[in-house]
């Protein structure tokens, strides 16, 4: 019985050993960035800053600014279109993308629905 416990005490300290070894291993190594968090947001396009590349999309009473960059791509379905063709006001758009560090939306895709 002695035996047994003292092999059960030994395997107990083993892998609590492992465990603070492996903890202060992921501690020492710098912290990566933590990988973009995909985003969506569907609405209509109330204001468009284009000095700062800024659509302003409502959804219901809620208000978000939609970032986009020169590889953000303008579609309808699965065309790309024009950027020309949205409209303040009337374009219903579905806005695909990351969010930055700051918390804001960066447009990979502004999808031009139906109305």
């Amino acid at each position: 019985m002695r035996r047994t416990m003292v092999w059960l005490l030994l395997a107990v300290l083993a892998v609590a050993g492992y465990g603070v070894r492996a903890a202060s291993a992921q501690e020492s190594q710098p912290k990566a960035t933590k990988a973009a968090k995909a985003g969506r947001w569907h609405g209509t396009i109330i204001r468009w800053d284009k000095d700062n590349s800024v659509l302003t999309v409502r959804k219901g009473n809620v208000d978000r600014q939609v970032h986009y960059t020169s590889s953000t791509k303008w579609t309808e379905g699965t065309k790309n279109i024009d950027m020309g063709l949205f409209k303040e006001g009337e374009s219903d758009v579905i806005c695909t993308g990351t969010f930055d560090e700051k918390g804001q939306l960066v447009a990979d895709r502004i999808d031009l629905r139906p109305r």
